[in-house]
């Protein structure tokens, strides 16, 4: 009887010490399975795909920030002639049979810039062929300096039938252009832009004045008498603290700015070498 009580107890003992083993190698199984899962991560994927050039955007799109690549942004500043699409635009508008300027002497730039919201924004100009590198150069450097230009689109999307009048068309909507065959308000001269050797930047805050003996202007478009006073301190309007003047300089450009018979704070021009 006393063998059997032992067997009995020797079995009851047995049968606990395994339970607990089996109880314990659950537990710290499940603990595993648990840091395994809480620690894995899936791969990202890399879905960043930039532009690779504007050929295809039009002029005047916002982009997103991501779509463009900043460290190598000097993609998105081209020059090139001006193809068959760019000339239906221009001709019989901006763009006469003159003996002057050829179709030849002219160039196309493509660029982005920060527009007043300080979005990014697509470009476009018609320059003479012998400044387009250098103004290629400037607006790139406009461009590092997150320099803000409202827009800019050929001076035809403003056309109303007249080179002097569009041109006041596009300065009321502060539209920066170039190459437009005109002449000089109030006169039978040619304009530097007639040969696409001048640019007209944010002109809205940057009017052309021409003052009378009396000390009164010429109202050539609207709300200009707000951007007479240029020591008022105001954004976009150039001085020769501004970041376009120094930059239009450094490459050679002259500034209306600084005539003496009149002030065209818009303006920068470089003559051909």
């Amino acid at each position: 009887m006393a063998q059997r009580l032992v067997w009995l107890c020797t079995g009851i003992m047995l049968l606990l010490l395994t339970g607990i083993m089996l109880f314990s190698g659950g537990i710290r199984r499940k603990s595993v399975t648990e840091d395994t899962a809480v620690t894995r991560k899936a791969p990202e994927a890399d879905s960043t795909v930039y532009l690779e050039s504007l050929a295809d955007i039009e002029p005047g799109t916002v982009l997103d920030a991501g779509e463009v690549d900043l460290s190598q942004a000097s993609k998105y500043f081209t020059v090139s002639k001006i193809e068959d699409n760019i000339f239906q635009q221009i001709d019989g508008k901006s763009y006469v049979e003159n003996n002057n300027i050829q179709r030849e002497d002219l160039r196309y730039l493509k660029l982005l810039h920060y527009n007043y919201d300080h979005q990014l924004q697509v470009g476009e100009l018609i320059v003479n062929k012998k400044i387009a590198k250098d103004c290629k150069k400037v607006f790139r450097e406009l461009f590092a300096e997150e320099y803000e230009i409202a827009s800019m689109y050929l001076i035809d999307r403003f056309w109303t039938g007249d080179s002097v009048d569009s041109d006041t068309n596009s300065i009321e909507h502060n539209n920066t252009s170039a190459f437009n065959y005109r002449v000089v308000p109030d006169s039978d001269r040619l304009s530097n832009h007639a040969a696409g050797f001048a640019i007209d930047l944010n002109p809205l805050q940057n009017p052309y004045v021409k003052y009378d003996s009396d000390g009164s202007f010429a109202k050539y478009y609207k709300d200009m008498e707000k951007y007479i006073d240029r020591s008022q301190e105001g954004m976009h309007m150039i001085t020769h603290d501004d970041t376009a003047y120094k930059v239009f300089k450094k490459h050679g450009f002259t500034w209306g700015g600084d005539w003496n018979n009149s002030k065209d704070y818009q303006h920068f021009e470089k003559k051909a070498e």
